[in-house]
């Protein structure tokens, strides 16, 4: 009788560790990205010299490890909330724009056939 009783709550342990595994974890993007104006932006380690870098074109509103297929406007996986976007001088914004990420200005290009949820 101790033995089934033993075995019926490792049983139920074990089931209640295993459905609650995995729910905290970050999701693995494959690459960071942000979002302007319905694209969707690879952010590469490639630099952008300061004196390249011309307006700022918006602010990141929303932060998110969780992947999903529908990104909103002005979105990243990496950069937090108030990160900001700009324009680099004599580069149409779609081919890349700016991430500032301490004083440093990151190339992020975009992505053809890939946009954000309509606003």
């Amino acid at each position: 009788m101790r033995r089934t009783f033993v075995l019926i709550l490792t049983s139920m342990l074990l089931l209640v560790a295993c459905s609650n595994s995995g729910h905290n974890e970050l999701q693995s993007w494959a690459f960071d990205v942000v979002t302007w104006k319905n694209g969707v932006y690879k952010v590469t380690t490639d630099t952008v010299p300061t004196t390249d870098v011309e307006i700022e074109i918006g602010t990141i509103k929303k932060h998110s490890t969780n992947e999903s297929d529908k990104l909103p406007n002005l979105f990243s996986n990496k950069y937090k909330k108030g990160t900001k976007l700009f324009k680099v001088k004599n580069v149409e914004t779609n081919d890349y724009i700016a991430v500032e990420d301490n004083e440093t200005y990151y190339r992020a290009v975009k992505m053809d056939g890939m946009n954000t949820e309509a606003d």
